[in-house]
């Protein structure tokens, strides 16, 4: 059964009579935002929620995933990506593939995905001075069978990115030699053109900093302190946009 709203209000006044196993919000719709309805669900229900957005702004990305959201699908994808979602969430294959066939774009705040899902390795250099900050992210990585090089400083990651080429990057945002902003240019000059998966970790980041953060690519935000569902959402992200990257790559040197 599917009940349907016209606005975020009228989502959150159906959701408690109607109970449903999953919800689809857009970010932006009249008279309450997708993630202010995700959070009023929130308070009384931990159910699936999925945005279907056509907007990947960092700022309101952060903000839903703050306010409880499960997953994201940008509506560029289309709506089989949407329903494969569904599907995967409802732990329902979708039409024509099994379950562990569905290669989710994000799995529910519960779980990672499989190793054997990722089908390939990737590397990832995490770079934080902080030990247990790299140990959350590392440990993800590792169920995932990727590849993991740790930094404690900027210097030292800008040391470890020429001489490793990660396809992956995970930062903290304030380091004690040098900004994200100011490393990340330094990477950008010895990544030969690569497309790079980033991610930035902070406690606090200033509109100043989202903005730079912004300018030298990264769309993702990690809020201190971890939250390790968090964690494993938006990393098990970056790992596939890394393995897709790879697989461009290596059909385009085919």
């Amino acid at each position: 059964m599917v009940q349907a709203a016209s606005d975020g209000y009228e989502a959150t006044q159906v959701f408690p009579e109607f109970e449903p196993d999953l919800v689809v919000l857009d970010m932006r719709m009249p008279k309450m935002s997708g993630p202010t309805s995700c959070a009023v669900i929130r308070q009384i229900s931990q159910v699936t929620i999925i945005m279907f957005t056509s907007t990947n702004d960092a700022t309101e990305v952060k903000d839903a995933i703050l306010k409880g959201t499960t997953d994201f699908i940008l509506k560029s994808t289309g709506v089989n990506e949407l329903t494969d979602r569904i599907a995967f969430h409802l732990g329902k294959p979708p039409a024509g593939k099994n379950v562990s066939e569905a290669n989710p774009v994000r799995k529910s705040v519960s779980a990672t995905p499989t190793p054997s899902a990722m089908k390939a390795t990737s590397t990832t250099l995490i770079i934080d001075p902080d030990e247990k900050s790299r140990a959350v992210i590392k440990a993800v990585l590792t169920r995932l069978n990727q590849n993991v090089i740790e930094a404690s400083t900027a210097a030292e990651a800008i040391r470890e990115f020429k001489q490793q080429k990660p396809e992956i990057i995970i930062s903290e945002w304030s380091m004690p030699d040098m900004d994200g902003y100011s490393m990340l240019n330094e990477i950008a000059k010895s990544s030969n053109g690569r497309k790079l998966s980033k991610l930035i970790m902070s406690n606090r980041l200033t509109p100043e900093a989202e903005r730079k953060a912004q300018f030298v690519g990264i769309s993702d935000f990690l809020v201190k302190p971890l939250d390790g569902a968090k964690v494993e959402i938006l990393v098990a992200d970056a790992v596939r946009k890394a393995l897709r990257n790879m697989r461009r790559i290596a059909k385009r040197a085919a």
